[in-house]
């Protein structure tokens, strides 16, 4: 019979294959966030009011240290751990970047238009190496820009590489307070380049040691969920109460410091950060929030979101340029028309690369498996991160 704890205690959000539903969603509304937000937002006559993709991004940060936190906590005591974790991630995020990238660089090898022409081009090893971020900081400038939006996935290639070395030194009873401790720092570094190198600005929101913070609070989820303390028990309603909390703090930042001052951007992705951590484990622990999050479009969109992510600058930029020799805009009628017409293009070829390059080649790095035993102790030392499992009510969905 079960516990009084134990009733009063929220069942974990619907689960399939693994899979959380609700996360699912959730990538689907950051990925249209980010999408309305370059098409009718981040365009010369845009509407301040769509521009709404730092917001999915700082999700997207917190989400992955959460998936990836998460399977490090639950899978970390096997030997093979990091073979199999770089085989999955490598097999999961390098088919479609690899693809976009190189026929981003043909197409503007070939199209030698106006429109084309960007204010600077960083070379194609840059992208290979998921270096670009560290060239926009070095220059100030974003490159090609229909590869401009690739700068989050320099920093969490390089957060991939970073997390399992976390965890393997620093002991578990520490591994939340190192979390704040590296957020915090990530706060701080932003307000102090923002604030004494201002000719620097890219390198406060660009760089895995300057955006750290919303990655920190991922993993710290991670570790709530799978266990770590503080408990929640009792706690769901604290939990859903705090996100409009922190986010109207948020506004409140933005309001006494302005859009452009120090305050907010220093402080402004953090205070974020902490209301999508919060959000995401409402919903993982099944808060009613979630059930809206389960509609097949979203989910569609959640699916899809890796390769919309990268095709959709340049399939915008692409149309505009062959159709109205012109760069994205939305201050005509006809430009209106082919940003509309954007969109269902980008979605389809979205689609077309999940289906028939993104999922195989992540199903075969699933089929690289977990070794069943904990190696011995002479054994571990090379390989395995020695994090002992824990219990948690779903899988990771991030293999």
């Amino acid at each position: 019979m079960p516990s009084p704890a134990d009733a009063a205690e929220p069942k974990p959000g619907p689960v399939q294959d693994g899979r959380v539903l609700a996360l699912d969603g959730l990538r689907g509304v950051m990925t249209i966030f980010v999408v309305l937000s370059h098409y009718f937002g981040e365009v010369p006559h845009g509407f301040r009011i769509a521009m709404l993709g730092w917001i999915a991004v700082d999700m997207f940060f917190v989400l992955s240290g959460y998936l990836v936190g998460k399977l490090i906590v639950e899978k970390g005591h096997h030997a093979n751990f990091l073979t199999v974790f770089f085989v999955r991630r490598a097999c999961r995020t390098l088919p479609i970047y690899m693809v976009c990238v190189v026929a981003v660089f043909g197409l503007l090898a070939v199209l030698d238009r106006p429109w084309t022409r960007d204010e600077e081009h960083f070379p194609l090893w840059s992208y290979l190496t998921f270096s670009q971020n560290a060239l926009m900081v070095a220059t100030g400038r974003v490159g090609a820009e229909w590869l401009a939006p690739t700068w989050t996935l320099g920093v969490e290639e390089h957060f991939y590489l970073l997390l399992p070395l976390v965890f393997a030194l620093v002991p578990r009873p520490k591994l939340a307070a190192a979390l704040v401790a590296v957020a915090l720092l990530a706060a701080g570094s932003r307000a102090a380049i923002l604030g004494l190198a201002p000719d620097w600005t890219l390198a406060a929101l660009m760089l895995l040691p300057t955006r750290a913070d919303g990655l920190a609070c991922g993993v710290l989820a991670a570790l709530v969920v799978t266990g770590g303390r503080p408990r929640l028990d009792g706690r769901d309603g604290l939990l859903r109460g705090a996100v409009p909390l922190l986010l109207a703090a948020t506004a409140l930042l933005r309001i006494i410091g302005g859009e452009d001052g120090l305050l907010f951007a220093a402080l402004g992705h953090a205070v974020v950060s902490l209301a999508c951590a919060h959000f995401l484990l409402a919903l993982v622990r099944g808060a009613p929030e979630a059930i809206r999050l389960h509609a097949p479009v979203l989910r569609f969109f959640g699916t899809t979101s890796y390769a919309v992510y990268l095709t959709h600058m340049p399939i915008l930029g692409l149309m505009h340029g062959l159709i109205l020799d012109a760069k994205p805009d939305i201050a005509t009628p006809a430009q209106w028309g082919v940003t509309l017409a954007a969109l269902p293009v980008c979605v389809g070829i979205g689609w077309l690369l999940t289906r028939t390059i993104e999922a195989p080649i992540s199903a075969y790095g699933r089929s690289w498996r977990w070794q069943e035993q904990p190696p011995r102790r002479f054994e571990a030392a090379p390989v395995s991160l020695g994090v002992r499992p824990a219990a948690s009510p779903v899988r990771s969905d991030s293999a």
